[in-house]
């Protein structure tokens, strides 16, 4: 037999509604460094590597928590959660492309990541991976923007007011979990700040690989 508190800390910690609302807070928060770091591709990967690299650590963990939320969401559903399922799935041309966005994101920021630190044959490996990646990534993203932008704009800013806030439970472990990730990404490259010379030292190949990749996505 279920107790009323249980079913209450059930309503509160995993309620597909506060799932939305972190999921699309993540979305707000992404918006910007996105843009950023994808107008130091056509603007000049080399020229700009500082930036590039500083915004792509900064992106890490929230890109992390945006995979863990939507990852709940997916897990909660198919699991038959009575809840998530009276949610409701999401768009199924979403749900067939986000195993490809999901995959594409890793390793977008895994070869990232890796070339600043391999080098040799390992280092060509993730550098070949790092444009393909890329160019998926930048058209599931952007696809995904123009499919959720409004919803994300209007759900993630519910936890604002304190009306907001009241009606949905959760919304102090949210903000928590905000704040975690956006501290983290800038501690994190700020940390990394010494070590930058790792990718603004890569060979201009890579770079112009990584231009005309972009530019190929985008015509």
């Amino acid at each position: 037999m279920i107790r009323p508190s249980d079913g209450r800390r059930e309503r509160s910690r995993f309620n597909p509604v506060g799932n939305e609302r972190l999921t699309a807070a993540v979305g707000v928060l992404l918006l910007a460094p996105i843009v950023v770091e994808l107008l130091t591709v056509p603007l000049g990967v080399h020229s700009f590597m500082s930036l590039h690299v500083f915004v792509g650590f900064v992106l890490i963990p929230l890109v992390l928590l945006k995979l863990a939320s939507t990852g709940w969401r997916f897990a909660r559903y198919y699991t038959r959660s009575d809840a998530y399922v009276a949610h409701g799935p999401p768009w199924l041309v979403m749900r067939v492309l986000a195993p490809l966005l999901v995959v594409a994101t890793v390793v977008l920021f895994v070869s990232g990541v890796a070339m600043g630190f391999v080098h040799g044959n390992a280092l060509s490996i993730v550098r070949d991976l790092h444009g393909p990646a890329s160019v998926v990534w930048i058209v599931l993203v952007g696809l995904h923007v123009l499919v959720y932008l409004k919803r994300t704009l209007i759900r993630g800013t519910e936890d604002i007011t304190v009306a907001g806030r009241a009606a949905v439970p959760g919304a102090r472990r949210r903000w928590l979990a905000l704040g975690a990730a956006t501290v983290g990404g800038l501690v994190l490259a700020a940390a990394l700040i010494p070590a930058q010379h790792r990718w603004v030292d890569l060979r201009h190949g890579h770079h112009h690989h990584l231009e005309r990749s972009a530019t190929a996505a985008t015509r």
